[in-house]
C-alpha cells in the first residue's frame, strides 16, 4: 500500500501499550464469538452447519456447551472461558517494504506493509540479557520486520489493505525467534569447542548449560502456540481495529509466485494447516486490489491455478 496512506493508518490507531493475551485454542472462543457477533441467533444446530462446526470440538468449547441446556451458544459464554496456562503478549506496529524494492521485501505488489508484531512480556528480554548480555532481539536477523519499540518479538504478521474495496490481505506470518532458538540450542550442546563449559556467541563467551536451559524452556513455551497466537492477535486486529470482514492470506503455491519467494520456502504448515484451522476457504478470486495492480497482475498471470485463502465475515 501508499507509504503515507500507511502513514496515516499507523496514526490514526492507539499509541499505548496493547497487551494480548493468549491460551491454546483460544482461536476457537474467538472466530465462534465473531461468528455470533453476526448470527441471526445462537442456535448450536446452525452452528454445526457451518464452516466452524469443527470448532465445538475443543475441549474448552466442549467444556462450555455441556452448561448450554436451551440448545444455544451465547457470547457471554464464551466471555468466561480462560486457562490458567495463559500467555501474555505486547503487540506493536511497524513498517515494512518500499514501491522501488518489492520483489526483494517479498509484497504482493509495490509498496509497503503494515506491520503486526508479536511480542514476548520484558521477562523473557531480562532472562536472556542476564545470560548473555544482550536483548533478544540481537538473536534474530535485523533484516526482518521485528519491533523497534520491544526487545522480544516473537512473530509477526505483514499485511497489505485496501478501504476502498475492503479487503486485507496477510502476506506473510513468521517468527525468526524460534528457529534461532533452537540453532542456538543444538550450538549449546554440542561439544565441538576446547571449552566444555562455554562457547561463543556474538564474540562472547557463554555458559552452555544456562543457554541451553533459557532457550529449551523458551520453546517449550512458544513453539506449539505461536502461530495460532499470531494469527488470533492478527485477524482481532483486522477486524476489530481497522474493521476489515473480507480477510484474504497466501496459499502455499500461489503466494510463493506473488511474494516472489525463489530461495529457501516458508514453512508449508503455515499456508496449509493454519489457514484450515482457522476455517478460512480457498477461492480462486482475488483481492480485488491485487488483480487491479498491473505489477501483481502479471504475477497473478504466472501463477499455476492461482487459489486464495478467504476469511469473510
Amino acid at each position: 500500500m501508499d507509504d503515507r496512506l500507511l502513514d496515516e493508518v499507523i496514526a490514526c490507531l492507539p499509541k499505548e501499550r496493547t497487551q494480548f493475551c493468549y491460551f491454546k485454542d483460544q482461536y476457537a472462543v474467538y472466530l465462534l464469538k465473531q461468528y455470533l457477533s453476526t448470527a441471526t441467533n445462537s442456535d448450536i444446530h446452525g452452528i454445526k452447519q457451518s464452516k466452524l462446526k469443527k470448532l465445538l470440538d475443543k475441549p474448552l468449547v466442549k467444556d462450555t456447551l455441556k452448561k448450554s441446556g436451551n440448545g444455544r451458544l451465547e457470547i457471554a459464554q464464551l466471555d468466561s472461558v480462560w486457562s490458567t496456562q495463559t500467555e501474555h503478549y505486547v503487540l506493536t506496529l511497524g513498517k515494512w517494504g518500499h514501491k522501488k524494492r518489492y520483489s526483494w521485501n517479498q509484497t504482493s505488489r509495490p509498496g509497503a506493509n503494515l506491520v503486526l508484531q508479536l511480542n514476548l512480556s520484558n521477562q523473557f528480554d531480562a532472562m536472556f540479557n542476564a545470560v548473555t548480555g544482550c536483548h533478544l532481539n540481537r538473536l534474530t536477523t535485523s533484516a526482518h520486520p521485528k519491533s523497534r519499540k520491544r526487545m522480544a518479538t516473537l512473530a509477526w504478521a505483514r499485511l497489505d489493505m485496501d478501504f476502498n474495496t475492503g479487503e486485507i490481505l496477510i502476506e506473510e506470518i513468521q517468527s525468526d525467534l524460534i528457529r534461532d532458538l533452537e540453532y542456538t540450542y543444538k550450538r549449546a550442546l554440542s561439544t565441538g569447542s576446547g571449552n566444555e563449559m562455554h562457547f561463543y556467541w556474538s564474540r562472547t563467551s557463554l555458559d552452555r548449560n544456562k543457554v541451553a536451559a533459557y532457550c529449551e524452556n523458551v520453546i517449550a513455551e512458544q513453539k506449539k502456540i505461536w502461530s495460532e497466537a499470531m494469527m488470533t492477535a492478527t485477524l482481532w486486529f483486522v477486524q476489530q481495529e481497522l474493521g476489515f470482514s473480507k480477510v484474504y492470506y497466501h496459499t502455499f503455491d500461489t503466494g510463493k509466485v506473488m511474494k516472489k519467494i525463489n530461495g529457501s520456502a516458508p514453512p508449508r504448515s503455515l499456508y496449509t494447516d493454519l489457514p484450515e484451522k482457522f476455517c478460512f476457504e480457498t477461492t480462486k478470486q482475488a483481492p480485488q486490489f491485487i488483480a487491479n495492480d498491473a505489477k501483481a497482475k502479471r504475477r497473478l498471470k504466472a501463477a499455476n491455478n492461482p487459489e486464495w485463502f478467504l476469511l469473510a465475515s
